[in-house]
């Protein structure tokens, strides 16, 4: 589905009034997308204003590749479409426009189009009846892909420079059987990549997998950017393909192609038109796919066919669950804090940056973020929101939104977090302290200028925004189990940061508040372990005491914690964390060092 907004998903002309938005109208996209159908947008309007009309209304989530500018619309959606991969006869554009209709059927020949007066039947409609998607798995496919088309469009280099720097990895299947509802759907519905257009029962599909000297495989593909899960099946039997098929997911990637060149290239009948052909001679042509083996397996994917099987744990934070994560061992995957090119910390561990990790926020304000120091594309590419459906649970810690302060770009919508929130760095009387710390990483007079001239001081994050930024997060990870990490409530001087402990203890409040709203969330309390300065960390460099740093028992009992509220998908060792305490002294001395050489240089 393709949506024009004014005077069709809304009543009104944004750039002209007010505009209403039917609550009926935002309800048939949010469903819609649980039936696996996507939502996009056409509209001639000013994107920022649309985007942030839209996210009032909790809505603009739901869009993907949405294209929102003064460009015509033929254009504008048929490049939609090319970037979604998809056949026009596949589309419907609703717009209240004739002449816009007539437009976008000439650019895209084939394509379905209606006005607003079919909005209110769409939902009984055959054609959108789709299939239940209530986790979203599709929509986040999507936006893998959304992410993958804003970096190959910033990428300097050949496309197949961009595909070797994806890290695609296969694996191919043999349990087709416990597969067989996504690769039954997959052989009777595709058509673009379906390259000999078998359709099979259920009967036909078991007898096949049962026939002697049959080899038959699914294809599951991973890349950096997530888990596309089981998006391709072929079916060999006596030196003949007689099943060739993927899904459009993995258009341009390449795979069918190599796995044609990996079976030997085989005899193929090629029924009907498809929109890759297999041209390629030789193996080495295509060097950027790597064949996994079977104890490199990824997980189960949660496939469209039902509901998400993943084990694997995704913990993202800073240092606190850095030294509690090497306390644990399981399928654990990690989003933490790392350096800039400027040496920078870049951390992507706050509510703020995670609502804003989309393409869209990529393509608007790329050029404002290759600008600061101490963020970059990658902290806006996270994996919660690239592939949610691949783990199982969510381990985040959320002391970034009790610490960082909050900064506005020109009155927009887009805002980065930085340093203490009572810390204004925009105030001139904190730029000698920030240039005598941080200048070495690009903190200098020069950006702190910039900075203050185009970004404006918004402080803490409120508690009830906190909550709004939570429920937000449980709800993209709806059916994953949530658990966050909370902050210490024990005083503790530090002139940098005063009565941090009362601040923590609001953020607190809140967050216990929430938490028993959203049947996914539930918290690891630190309170339960530190109750007085004995466990803090005491450390002979001043930078590591602050309330953020626990003594290395308290480490330990966070891990055990987790342990119990994960079951077991984790387990937690004892041996691990002098070393990562080791690593965090070893990485803080660099740092200091690095900095009196600079300060010594300058001098």
């Amino acid at each position: 589905m393709i949506w024009d907004l004014d005077e069709t998903l809304w009543t009104g002309t944004l750039s002209e009034e007010a505009v209403t938005l039917d609550p009926a109208h935002a309800e048939i996209v949010r469903e819609l997308n649980r039936r696996g159908i996507m939502n996009s947008i056409c509209s001639k309007n000013d994107r920022t204003t649309a985007q942030e009309h839209l996210a009032a209304e909790n809505l603009w989530e739901e869009f993907v590749f949405p294209s929102i500018s003064w460009s015509p619309k033929g254009q504008q959606i048929s490049q939609i479409i090319e970037h979604m991969q998809l056949r026009a006869e596949n589309v419907l554009f609703i717009d209240d426009n004739v002449g816009n209709l007539q437009e976008a059927r000439y650019y895209v020949p084939g394509i379905q189009t209606a006005g607003p007066e079919l909005i209110d039947e769409l939902l009984s409609l055959e054609q959108l009846k789709g299939k239940d998607d209530s986790k979203l798995s599709r929509l986040n496919q999507y936006r893998l892909l959304e992410q993958k088309v804003v970096d190959r469009a910033v990428t300097t280099g050949s496309n197949e420079d961009f595909l070797r720097s994806c890290n695609i990895q296969i694996y191919l299947g043999d349990d087709c059987s416990g597969e067989s509802a996504r690769l039954i759907e997959l052989m009777n519905r595709t058509n673009q990549l379906n390259y000999t257009k078998h359709r099979v029962t259920d009967t036909e599909f078991y007898a096949m997998l049962a026939e002697d000297g049959r080899e038959t495989r699914y294809v599951h593909v991973t890349d950096r950017y997530g888990d596309y899960g089981i998006c391709g099946l072929y079916s060999l039997h006596d030196g003949h393909l007689t099943d060739f098929v993927f899904s459009c997911r993995i258009l341009h990637m390449g795979v069918e192609q190599w796995l044609y060149n990996h079976l030997g290239r085989p005899r193929l009948n090629i029924a009907g038109d498809v929109s890759t052909p297999l041209e390629a001679d030789t193996d080495s042509v295509i060097d950027w796919i790597t064949l996994i083996n079977e104890q490199e397996q990824p997980p189960t994917p949660a496939s469209e066919a039902g509901p998400a099987t993943s084990l694997r744990i995704l913990l993202k934070g800073g240092c606190d669950l850095w030294l509690v994560h090497d306390f644990l061992h399981g399928s654990l995957v990690t989003e933490f804090n790392y350096p800039s090119n400027t040496g920078a910390d870049v951390r992507s561990d706050h509510t703020e940056v995670l609502r804003r990790s989309s393409p869209q926020v990529l393509a608007e304000f790329g050029h404002v973020i290759d600008r600061l120091p101490f963020l970059d594309r990658e902290a806006l590419a996270s994996q919660i929101m690239q592939a949610p459906d691949s783990f199982g649970t969510v381990i985040y810690s959320v002391l970034m939104d009790y610490t960082q302060g909050l900064y506005r770009f020109d009155n927009t919508s887009f805002v980065v977090t930085y340093g203490q929130h009572d810390e204004d760095i925009t105030d001139e009387t904190n730029w000698p302290y920030l240039e005598r710390r941080f200048r070495s990483t690009g903190i200098d007079r020069a950006f702190l200028i910039w900075f203050s001239e185009h970004f404006n001081y918004e402080g803490a994050l409120t508690p009830e925004a906190f909550q709004d930024n939570i429920r937000w997060l449980a709800n993209q990870l709806s059916g994953i189990n949530l658990v966050l990490i909370n902050g210490a409530e024990v005083p503790f001087a530090n002139e940098r940061e005063p009565d941090r402990h009362l601040h923590h203890h609001r953020m607190n409040t809140a967050l216990d508040e929430i938490a028993k709203e959203l049947p996914n969330v539930v918290v690891c309390d630190v309170r339960d372990f530190v109750s007085d300065r004995s466990d803090l960390m005491v450390s002979s460099e001043p930078a590591m005491n602050n309330i953020r740093h626990y003594s290395r028992r308290v480490f330990l009992q966070i891990a055990e914690q987790l342990t119990e509220l994960v079951q077991d998908d984790i387990k937690t060792e004892t041996r691990a964390p002098l070393v990562a305490f080791r690593k965090l002294h070893r990485r803080t001395r660099r740092k200091i060092a690095r900095t009196i050489r600079d300060l010594k240089r300058q001098r």
